[in-house]
């Protein structure tokens, strides 16, 4: 699995714009991945990769980053499920922009292949 087969399969998801790094400006809808680490699982050299997928969320009150992000974490999965990567783990994250800024609030979600 690649950082484009993720991107791809997020950008089937309406309403995300999906890349396969950290894009350089975040905003509501950005959606990208980053490698967390590989399991090599035999000696066969068979591996197991770890990813971050990060969805960004519309900032401001709890109530409506929530509205937003409890249809999407279905939606994503979905999406990650089709090319063989299972979520494990969807938290809500805030990702930091710049020193002193307020920071996005995102989906973290921790997925393996």
């Amino acid at each position: 699995m690649t950082r484009d087969d993720i991107a791809a399969a997020l950008a089937t998801v309406p309403g995300l714009s999906a890349t396969s790094s950290t894009p350089a400006t975040i905003v509501a809808g950005s959606a990208w991945c980053e490698w967390v680490s590989t399991r090599w699982v035999n000696a066969q050299g068979q591996r197991e990769w770890r990813w971050y997928v990060f969805v960004a969320l519309t900032g401001g009150d709890r109530a409506a980053t929530a509205a937003e992000a409890d249809p999407l974490v279905e939606s994503v999965a979905a999406a990650l499920w089709e090319i063989g990567v299972w979520p494990e783990l969807v938290e809500p994250w805030s990702w930091a922009v710049e020193p002193g800024a307020q920071a996005v609030p995102v989906l973290r979600i921790t997925a393996r292949d």
